[in-house]
């Protein structure tokens, strides 16, 4: 019987360790790609800007202006 709550309780271990690994491995991913997202957010942004820029100046959007044609 002990034998029986010994494998339980190492199989509960296993899983709580597995959960742990998860975790952490999910952790690392954000952080490794933190400056990727950081950046994505930070030219995501400037696009909107120069978007609001070009309709101030009267282009529809940024293809108008790279082709030469105002409205």
């Amino acid at each position: 019987m002990d034998e029986k709550i010994e494998l339980e309780s190492l199989v509960d271990e296993i899983k709580l360790t597995e959960q742990k690994l998860s975790d952490l491995r999910k952790e690392y991913r954000d952080r490794k790609t933190a400056g990727v997202r950081a950046a994505i957010e930070a030219r995501n942004e400037a696009d909107k800007v120069l978007r609001e820029e070009l309709r101030a100046i009267g282009y529809r959007d940024s293809v108008d202006f790279w082709r030469g044609r105002a409205y």
